[in-house]
């Protein structure tokens, strides 16, 4: 993982999760110092990324929602090319490719139950990715240390509620949570420590 995005993580562990831009202003204001990008026009996009990164955020683009990006084989290079340094998706290829273009990487990983769980280890493995994006969050709290030691670094993401869950990811090994619950984008970090 990359060192500035490991350092903000450790001060700060919750992801600020921006969909649309109705929220940026919310988002500049808050402590996350971390930032996950989706649902965001096209023409919108290197705006709000500038934006974001001139107010000192650490901005992850989830490209797989990003419309005329997530199917366009080109989607990782303009991103490259519009300042982005980071990029969330559930496609192998994607990550792949955004790994050859020097991007940091995250891996989203929907667990339903145990049978998808070992394709999902399938994926990690060929994707190579920085960071794991599971969810659901409680889904972390079931995985076996072995896994857990077997994975990138965690981030967890859905059914976040509040600062238990974040404390109780964290505990579980996770190095941030994902929420955009803007309440919890404040939470000091004391307030996280179990």
């Amino acid at each position: 993982m990359d060192k500035s995005l490991g350092a903000r993580l450790t001060r700060h562990p919750v992801i600020a999760t921006l969909f649309g831009v109705e929220q940026a202003d919310i988002l500049i204001e808050s402590h996350a110092e971390v930032c996950i990008v989706a649902n965001v026009e096209l023409r919108k996009l290197q705006p709000v990324v500038a934006t974001l990164t001139k107010a000192g955020k650490y901005v992850i683009v989830n490209i797989d929602s990003c419309e005329g990006l997530s199917q366009d084989k080109g989607g990782v290079e303009y991103l490259a090319d519009i300042g982005v340094t980071s990029l969330v998706s559930t496609r192998v290829a994607t990550i792949q490719r955004a790994n050859r273009a020097g991007l940091i990487t995250m891996q989203k990983v929907f667990v339903t139950d145990r049978s998808t769980w070992p394709r999902s280890v399938k994926a990690l493995e060929q994707s190579d990715p920085n960071l794991v994006q599971l969810m659901p969050a409680p889904m972390l709290a079931h995985l076996s240390t072995q896994d857990r030691k077997a994975l990138p670094p965690i981030v967890t993401s859905g059914f976040v509620c509040n600062k238990d869950d974040i404390r109780s990811a964290i505990r579980e090994g996770a190095v941030a949570v994902s929420t955009s619950d803007s309440k919890l984008w404040n939470l000091a970090p004391s307030e996280l420590k179990s």
